[in-house]
């Protein structure tokens, strides 16, 4: 075998993989990300795209497991961290990970958008519950506002049932606060302030949406009032990211324009 074909093999990519999960907590040097960079450059470069292929399977895989809580917690960080790397850099897609998470379910969906609409439900449920631990909230935070972002970059292409992204925020968010209402603070603290520092764009149209929407009547009481804390805390949010002075000037210019 030549230098060249064990450099971009399955195992050179999977043994950097779990050495990078394995020692990234008990090793935080900053070469540690050099690890995730060569990674991603091992698989976007590989020569044989079927290996390709196989690395990121096999990765999202044992990444959807510590997430979904059927593996080790001690490694939920550096996975969290792992997975906002990968989704970041587009090495990953939330398609790859709704279908791996689909793949270890065992509903009875056979419909592929409900299937993907309840995988991703399911995971961006599953990821929220780490949002009630303070150490493990921030790498969390920031793989949710990835993959927020990633959700809202393909909503040009939505699937069918698929709510619009806006709305989809709210109800994973309120969701997460009602079945967990000591997570708000890390909500506010690790969740918004990536978010709205990242995706300007997505976030404005969330704190304008949220702005003008009462709380829905069908709401539970938990879920109603999950949702007065959510609109507090990103108004407040919004508010230390200039934000909300942002969105007062865009409504004052189209109410100017009208």
């Amino acid at each position: 075998m030549s230098l060249r074909e064990v450099v971009f093999s399955q195992r050179t990519a999977l043994d950097l993989f779990n050495f990078y999960l394995e020692w990234n907590e008990k090793n935080q040097h900053r070469s540690m990300r050099q690890v995730l960079e060569l990674l991603g450059s091992l698989i976007s470069s590989n020569p044989d795209q079927s290996i390709s292929r196989e690395i990121k399977l096999v990765m999202c895989e044992r990444l959807v497991l510590i997430v979904s809580h059927q593996a080790s917690q001690p490694l939920v960080k550096p996975a969290f961290k792992s997975l906002e790397y990968f989704l970041g850099k587009k090495i990953i897609s939330a398609d790859d990970l709704l279908y791996i998470h689909s793949d270890h379910q065992n509903g009875t969906i056979t419909r592929p958008e409900l299937e993907s609409k309840a995988a991703l439900d399911q995971l961006i449920s599953e990821s929220f519950d780490w949002m009630n631990l303070p150490d493990v909230a921030p790498a969390a935070g920031k793989f949710l506002v990835t993959l927020f972002k990633e959700l809202r970059n393909t909503a040009a292409r939505p699937e069918p049932g698929l709510e619009d992204h806006t709305i989809l925020w709210q109800k994973w968010i309120r969701k997460s606060l009602s079945r967990n209402p000591d997570s708000l603070e890390n909500v506010k603290n690790y969740l918004f302030p990536p978010l709205f520092k990242l995706d300007r764009v997505g976030s404005i149209a969330f704190l304008e949406d949220l702005n003008r929407q009462s709380p829905m009547t069908d709401l539970q009481s938990q879920e109603l009032d999950a949702h007065f804390l959510l609109h507090l805390a990103a108004i407040e949010a919004g508010k230390k990211a200039g934000l909300v002075e942002e969105l007062s000037r865009l409504t004052r210019t189209q109410f100017e324009s009208s």
